[in-house]
């Protein structure tokens, strides 16, 4: 013990507020969180400028502009949270806030994705009344309600539903201030929509299946659904990297909940819930990633930045009502 002891403290490189010493792994975990952060939140909030810069943006568009702020928000929380590892100032309202924006975000993004599924689904399966169902104001409303509901999941905590830790525990630990209830309710938030659009996926690509010859038979309707095709596709990279990314820190949270890692103390637990989220926020910086290299607009702008052209289109758009799919290839 001994041994282990003069070893922990050679490692402690400052010692912060409330005498939380901060050793070198910390540190260097939290300089690659802070990382992930930053660029999050400048990536996100590229994507977002070039979205908002468009002539005309479409229901498909204000989708994408929700989600891209919804990231930008889970990097400033990121920053936020490296902060509070390395200074250790303790509030029980920040606490409560910091630790509830996690599902806020989480459920946010999810949602939102669901959305952007059924974006995708209508036109998919009923494209003559995609104009009708999915508009400006419908994805408006429905976004308004993802938010509302997003920010008052993570404010319950707040509200009161909490624990309050032991003398010997943590003042602000994920496992010893949430309650394993509210935990189990947070990731229910989450998983639905994620049923929701696994859901939706099958029965747009077994229509798409079903379809494909017969689509492929007419000029106009088949340009128009290869156009939407390769959208859903970057819908699916989407989804795909953020059911990855959210699975590990979801299944261990999912199994402490309901009564596994008995040997482990909650410290110990809280310990790989954090190291499993750097992967869930490390989400919010592969969205614009896959953004940059599906999205044309994006893709433009992020090479005149670098200095580099784009030849693959020199037209421009004067002001006509356009949907998201034809800046797709």
């Amino acid at each position: 013990m001994a041994n282990n002891s003069v070893a922990s403290t050679a490692l402690v490189v400052f010692t912060s507020l409330n005498g939380y010493d901060v050793t070198a792994p910390a540190l260097a975990i939290n300089s690659v969180i802070l990382v992930i952060g930053i660029l999050t939140l400048v990536s996100n909030a590229f994507v977002l400028d070039t979205l908002v810069r468009r002539t005309s943006l479409e229901a498909t568009d204000l989708v994408m502009c929700h989600l891209a702020v919804t990231d930008m928000l889970t990097g400033v929380l990121v920053i936020h949270t490296v902060a509070y590892n390395l200074i250790n100032f303790q509030n029980v309202t920040e606490c409560l806030v910091r630790l509830g924006a996690v599902f806020t975000f989480v459920g946010c993004s999810t949602w939102h994705l669901a959305l952007l599924t059924l974006d995708r689904f209508v036109q998919i399966v009923y494209p003559y009344r995609y104009q009708d169902v999915i508009t400006r104001k419908s994805v408006s409303i429905m976004s308004a309600v993802i938010w509302v509901c997003s920010v008052n999941v993570g404010l319950i905590p707040a509200y009161g539903w909490r624990d309050t830790p032991g003398p010997s525990e943590p003042a602000c630990s994920l496992l010893g201030v949430l309650t394993a209830g509210y935990i189990q309710m947070g990731l229910f938030f989450t998983f639905v929509p994620l049923f929701v659009i696994c859901v939706l996926y099958m029965k747009i690509f077994l229509v798409a299946r079903r379809h494909s010859r017969a689509i492929a038979a007419t000029d106009v309707t088949g340009n128009r659904n290869s156009g939407s095709m390769k959208f859903t596709k970057t819908v699916v990279l989407l989804v795909g990297a953020y059911i990855i990314s959210f699975s590990p820190l979801a299944l261990i949270t999912w199994v402490y909940t309901f009564g596994g890692f008995h040997e482990m103390s909650a410290a110990a637990v809280g310990d790989y819930i954090v190291y499993a989220s750097v992967l869930t926020f490390a989400n919010s910086l592969v969205n614009p990633i896959i953004y940059a290299f599906k999205l044309q607009p994006v893709r433009r702008r992020l090479l005149r930045f670098l200095g580099k052209g784009d030849n693959s289109s020199n037209s421009t758009t004067n002001g006509a009502v356009q949907t998201i799919v034809t800046h797709i290839d």
